[in-house]
């Protein structure tokens, strides 16, 4: 039971933490595009991708690989092998990150004249650069606590790093401002320096008590003899296949930048309505079955440590138990946002954006919530038994199918930018079913399935209710807006209710959520 709320806990600081960072993420982008204007905030987007994906291809990997490690040192009782696993990644990132944010501000001519054809991005890339050292040390830092699925101090540094961004992107943006827009814009990166400074510091802290504690206890540190060189290979070794996965799906959306609105192009569309369509499927349905996104990828990050700790200790009973709990954690949050967003999809665009012709490519994409939190749970589970390569690969057939089924399914008529919304859950489905007969293949693990049809159940007794009452309230007269949220509210109170009744959620795991014993 202690392990399964430890698990429920991280999990849930995670989803908060990921939550409260997308909102300050969303809010400061009104007052800075009000104040750059359309041409300002083209030179700060331009920027900004091509650090997050350095970023992504560098670090990405480095917070699983060491929770891996670590997790399944302290299971065989290495606490040492634990602090050297720290302190080597430690030193790898310092001195990968200094020669990154060289090499970026030394390229950044280049980038800026060559690649992104604007030679005034110069500034906000020079200025970016060093964001990628600091959020290098930030993820040997996060991967150490994770090891010992503790995410309190991941949760913490996350917020307090996109609060001390949004400030300084605002704050240096306006400083700037009078002296051009490149160099507002260059401000505005420079948040991104700020942001990573302060969310290291809180982990230094956090680590600094972390340590002391330990040290009081007295536990005499215990190594296995490995070497640092090998421990640092095998942090490598784990953390390039993650990496190199991580910017698989930004190539795959910049290829479906450039293939759907042509395809919708080939249909006679005008470039107007082929951007226009686009812009609904990309700036606005996906943006909706992102949310969910928030919950199950915390889920998979605590997941990833539990399961290494299963494997040490090679308990199958141990291991089958935390895969199917947070497969369960990660369906009972995708199958009623899928529900809730096919059945009022033309209403939900309505309500947000005042579009409601975005419901078209929104139905259909939908139910990519259920299949974005199979492939990530399962990619987790891979992950957690030292098989990252084979998450990886997975990745990369489906990005492929994507490209393929985006461009064939797009050119179909009848289809036509929902064409692009299929191909994207046909190609994740497919990645998800790879991942899951892999990681049933590797370690037995039997799937509850049972229970996944109890909770599909409730899902289609939940959806029913809010189509019903939505239509029920729009015909006595209520604006479409009320009945959307009052059905929606009405869905969330069923689907609690119900899951109460099958015992697929109750008291303890409830107070488990909040903290409480």
């Amino acid at each position: 039971m202690d392990t399964r709320k430890n698990f429920l806990k991280g999990a849930m600081i995670l989803s908060i933490a990921g939550a409260i960072s997308k909102v300050l993420g969303a809010i400061y982008r009104i007052p800075l595009a009000r104040l750059l204007g359309g041409e300002g905030m083209g030179l700060y987007q331009m920027a900004y991708p091509i650090y997050t994906t350095i970023l992504a291809l560098a670090t990405a990997g480095v917070p699983v690989a060491i929770s891996v490690l670590v997790s399944r040192k302290e299971t065989q009782g290495y606490s040492g092998d634990s602090r050297k696993i720290f302190r080597v990644s430690l030193l790898l990132l310092f001195i990968f990150g200094i020669i990154l944010t060289l090499l970026i501000m030394q390229c950044a001519h280049l980038l800026a004249n060559y690649v992104l054809k604007e030679p005034r991005a110069y500034y906000p890339i020079l200025a970016v650069a060093p964001a990628v050292f600091f959020s290098g040390l930030m993820s040997v830092f996060r991967g150490y606590f994770q090891g010992y699925q503790q995410m309190m101090p991941t949760a913490v540094s996350q917020v307090i790093e996109q609060l001390f961004r949004v400030t300084a992107v605002l704050v240096l943006a306006f400083m700037f401002f009078p002296r051009g827009l490149e160099f507002a814009a260059a401000g505005a990166t420079f948040g991104a320096v700020v942001g990573g400074l302060a969310g290291l510091f809180v982990l230094m802290i956090y680590y600094l008590r972390f340590k002391s504690a330990s040290d009081r206890k007295g536990s005499k540190l215990l190594y296995s003899g490995v070497r640092s060189i090998d421990l640092a290979k095998e942090v490598v070794k784990l953390a390039i296949p993650v990496s190199f996965g991580a910017v698989v799906l930004p190539l795959v959306q910049v290829l479906d930048a450039i293939i759907v609105p042509g395809r919708l192009m080939a249909l006679n569309y005008t470039t107007s309505q082929a951007t226009s369509l686009y812009g609904q499927l990309s700036g606005m349905a996906a943006v909706l079955i992102s949310l969910p996104t928030i919950f199950t990828i915390s889920i998979a990050t605590s997941l990833v440590p539990a399961v290494s700790e299963a494997i040490a200790q090679n308990d199958r009973q141990l291991l089958n138990n935390r895969i199917n709990y947070g497969m369960r954690a990660g369906m009972l949050i995708s199958l009623p946002c899928a529900a809730g967003l096919y059945i009022l999809a033309f209403q939900i665009c309505d309500l947000l954006y005042a579009t409601a012709e975005a419901g078209i490519p929104l139905e259909p994409l939908a139910f990519s919530c259920i299949v974005l939190a199979a492939f990530q749970l399962s990619s987790a589970g891979l992950q957690g038994i030292g098989r990252p390569e084979i998450a990886m690969r997975n990745l990369i057939i489906t990005g492929a199918l994507k490209v393929v089924f985006n461009y064939s399914l797009t050119s179909v008529p009848a289809l036509n930018i929902r064409g692009a919304a299929i191909g994207t859950v046909l190609a994740f489905m497919i990645g998800s079913l790879l991942n899951i007969i892999y990681l049933k293949k590797i370690t037995g693990v039997s799937y509850e399935l049972g229970r996944l049809a109890k909770i599909t159940a409730v899902t289609v007794v939940m959806a029913l209710c809010v189509k019903i009452t939505y239509q029920n309230l729009v015909n006595i007269g209520l604006i479409s807006h009320l009945a959307t949220l009052a059905a929606i509210c009405l869905g969330v109170a069923v689907y609690g209710v119900l899951l109460f009744v099958i015992k697929e959620l109750d008291v303890g795991m409830v107070k488990s959520l909040l903290g409480k014993r």
